[in-house]
């Protein structure tokens, strides 16, 4: 096969979180007297959080943006605990149809660490995973090919050989300056051209997998 391993974004790429996290972080902002546009916040998608408070600081400056990070967290985690945050549609049936290529399989995330494993071992899909890298596990997170370096020298696997699965602009750039070919499944965000040209865009996760199972990648 031409590839040694398949790394996956877990935000929107794996897991439903994005919408459930932008409708928190719009009404929390709101309770406090701030009103973010969606524009303004799906501009973060598939950055750090240290970048993510880095924008929305220029574009609101007098926002408390921890303080309103901190209860976003807090919020989120209530929704994970009562099952409320799901997989995006056919997750699961690519992950075993990986598996059944012989194929590792890593997550490449901008979450905090703590909180990626939550999130996965919530919506059962941890076991899958040789590894993950984190945003507190790099200096510089996505778009900065970082993130897929480490994951690829941790696989012990070429950048090169190495499939990658996004829904984000930024994170595709990551993958794409690592060395990486990167399928992308677009969520909240379309690709935009300068990854349009040099990524595969694809409707889902399972198109996706689809193409890597029948050599057609």
């Amino acid at each position: 096969m031409k590839y040694e391993a398949v790394i996956i974004d877990m935000d929107g790429t794996l897991v439903d979180t994005e919408r459930a996290l932008l409708d928190i972080w719009e009404s929390v902002a709101s309770e406090l007297g701030f009103d973010f546009t969606r524009e303004d916040m799906i501009s973060t998608v598939g950055t750090t959080y240290k970048e993510t408070i880095r924008i929305m600081a220029e574009a609101y400056p007098d926002a408390p943006h921890d303080d309103i990070r901190k209860m976003m967290s807090q919020r989120y985690q209530a929704l994970r605990a009562k099952g409320k945050i799901g997989l995006r549609p056919g997750v699961r049936d690519a992950l075993e149809t990986v598996a059944g290529l012989g194929l590792p399989m890593a997550v490449c995330t901008s979450t905090r660490r703590v909180s990626a494993v939550t999130t996965l071992e919530s919506v059962g899909i941890a076991d899958y995973f040789t590894l993950l890298v984190c945003g507190d596990d790099v200096t510089h997170g996505k778009p900065d090919p970082e993130p897929y370096l480490q994951a690829a020298a941790k696989l012990g696997v070429s950048p090169g050989k190495c499939l990658v699965i996004e829904d984000s602009p930024s994170g595709a750039r990551s993958a794409l300056a690592a060395g990486a070919t990167v399928i992308v499944v677009p969520d909240m965000v379309p690709a935009p051209d300068d990854v349009a040209a040099v990524a595969v865009i694809v409707e889902s996760i399972s198109d996706a997998v689809s193409m890597l199972a029948e050599g057609r990648i």
